[in-house]
């Protein structure tokens, strides 16, 4: 089951021609060109350091074309997020869609999905994650909105509990806050690539809230890679 891209990667220019260059296929081609520009400058040099100039100016476009588009970088970071997010969360949907897996397989499915995503793409990944929740209230509240996305898998694992019903109310929203915490250290100190490698001790903690630690155990060491691959 693939994974859905960040916006780095359905951002990226196109190698296929279009027949013809319409109103919308010009329009729609300067905002991925804008977004694409706001994901890389500030994932690459933090969002203190980004312009409005830079930008129009990565994106090749004037700075009226890009007002035509948001009214501020701000704007334009949040509608990048957006975009990060709604794949993320469809993602998540999809992968949960299928019914046939167990709730920890749904765990691993989902928590390794994620932890793929961010590796391959950790620019873009640096710039909503660790950038943007610093910027303003909005982008924060839109940020935690985001984590929130994994609270309904987690607290079905309540049913597996025999503490199910004695569990804190908020266990779960500090469980999806530790598992974008992982990602977020890691992309801080340039590590991104090590995200895969460290899923299992993501996987026991979410695990062993809810299941026997022999059993949550073993499930999050069976998705550990191979030694060549941890050490690469």
């Amino acid at each position: 089951m693939s994974m859905r891209a960040l916006p780095g990667l359905e951002l990226r220019s196109s190698s296929k021609v279009p027949a013809a260059v319409t109103r919308l296929s010009a329009h729609d081609d300067q905002e991925r060109r804008i977004l694409r520009a706001v994901g890389e400058l500030v994932g690459e040099r933090g969002y203190g350091d980004v312009t409005v100039e830079l930008i129009a100016k990565s994106a090749h476009v004037s700075f009226k074309t890009f007002y035509k588009h948001y009214p501020g970088k701000e704007e334009c970071l949040l509608a990048l997020c957006e975009r990060a997010y709604d794949s993320s969360e469809a993602t998540i949907r999809e992968r949960l869609g299928a019914g046939s897996a167990s709730w920890s397989e749904q765990v691993v499915l989902v928590l390794t999905g994620i932890f793929e995503l961010i590796a391959a793409e950790p620019v873009f990944a640096r710039a909503v994650i660790v950038e943007s929740p610093t910027v303003s209230p909005a982008l924060r509240q839109r940020y935690e909105q985001a984590t929130r996305a994994l609270v309904p898998l987690f607290r079905a694992g309540r049913e597996f509990s025999p503490r199910g019903a004695e569990l804190p109310e908020t266990i779960e929203e500090t469980l999806a806050g530790s598992v974008f915490w992982s990602a977020c250290q890691r992309l801080i100190v340039g590590e991104a690539e090590k995200l895969p490698a460290s899923l299992p001790v993501v996987l026991e903690l979410v695990l062993r809230t809810y299941l026997p630690q022999e059993e949550a155990s073993r499930i999050a060491r069976a998705q550990a890679p191979e030694p060549a691959l941890a050490a690469a």
